[in-house]
């Protein structure tokens, strides 16, 4: 596929070639919009079509709107609305494209393009232009969202489905090729990015679906390379060795398969021959501790006790003590009165108050 360049050169060539079958002998110059349109839907959709092949996008998307408008059970009404869908993609528009391409498939879908797989390829064609490429100082398409690849993957699903054994089947190959490549540049970008932070264990999930999912691409050698250093780095130790084996018997002259030589020499001589029952680390995710219970308020709070019968509350001393630091008070003498004259002599205690 090569690139975005590849891919609008070629969709340039396809729409030459189907500019013979939409165009009905139009001419190349439509009149000026502001002064009037054609007086019938045909005389309308051949102005649509000269201005689409000057490449004047704009006038051709009015003329074509105005066919669909003004004369909608029109055959030549079918034949506009995929003029716009066309239009849109060569403005550029790959969103409003896609979008255009799929409701044509959904409405008409005894139209020779639906039926030939065309209208399905241009919405995953549309996707994958809407994807991010990177150019001027934008960071590079691997290090951005994916979602427009992965859309455009979708669309050519549909199409495999529904259009094996059509003619644009190889063009659709080399598409969803390019795709895979695209999308396993982006995991690996991930992976390294999670090593360089001494996360191998964000990394490793990245790697084996990219080894299992995206096989054939051209970069399975810096898959198995990543791989096998990410075992190691978890001490996955016979894991790693039978990655870097397994990258060194099937590219043994890649700059990466000599790598591996080099790694399994360090790990036979760091932890000798390969034992399958050496023991595994442990790489179950962590559980996670509760969060802490909620006090419930409305829970009803007990009231403050007082001291008990005969003792004192904190601070307080009880009758007769003193507090630390305090002088005891004088125990009081009982007072004897004087007795009276012809009365017994009789002592009674007072309290001193």
């Amino acid at each position: 596929m090569g690139g975005r360049s590849g891919m609008r050169v070629y969709m340039h060539l396809w729409a030459l070639a189907l500019a013979a079958p939409l165009g009905l002998g139009a001419c190349k110059t439509g009149p000026d919009l502001a002064v009037d349109y054609g007086q019938t839907a045909q005389e309308n959709y051949e102005l649509a079509v000269g201005e689409f092949e000057d490449r004047d996008w704009e006038e051709a998307v009015s003329y074509a709107d105005f066919v669909r408008i003004r004369f909608p059970f029109s055959r030549y009404a079918v034949e506009a609305e995929l003029l716009v869908a066309r239009a849109e993609f060569e403005q550029g528009n790959y969103a409003v494209s896609q979008d255009a391409f799929k409701q044509f498939g959904r409405l008409h879908p005894t139209h020779r393009h639906v039926r030939n797989g065309w209208v399905a390829y241009m919405a995953a064609v549309s996707a994958f232009m809407n994807a991010p490429d990177g150019v001027g100082i934008m960071p590079p398409y691997y290090q951005r969202d994916q979602t427009g690849l992965r859309e455009a993957l979708g669309e050519l699903g549909y199409f495999f489905d529904h259009f094996a054994g059509s003619p644009l089947e190889p063009n659709a190959v080399k598409l969803r090729d390019e795709i895979n490549r695209r999308l396993l540049e982006h995991e690996l970008y991930v992976a390294r990015f999670y090593l360089d932070k001494k996360r191998p264990e964000a990394a490793i999930g990245r790697l084996e679906a990219a080894h299992a999912d995206f096989p054939g691409i051209g970069l399975d050698a810096e898959v198995l390379f990543l791989l096998g250093v990410t075992y190691l780095q978890m001490e996955e130790i016979e894991l790693s060795r039978g990655t870097f084996a397994e990258l060194q018997a099937q590219h043994p002259t890649h700059h990466h398969g000599k790598q591996a030589r080099l790694y399994l020499k360090y790990i036979y001589d760091t932890y000798g021959p390969a034992d399958p029952s050496r023991a595994r680390p442990d790489r179950s995710p962590p559980k996670p501790s509760p969060p802490p219970r909620p006090k419930n308020p409305h829970k009803p709070t007990k009231p403050e006790e007082g001291p008990e019968p005969g003792e004192s509350a904190p601070g307080e001393s009880k009758p007769g003590e003193s507090k630390p630091g305090e002088a005891k008070p004088a125990e009081a003498k009982p007072e004897t009165k004087p007795a009276s004259a012809g009365a017994s002599a009789q002592s009674t205690p007072t309290a001193t108050p």
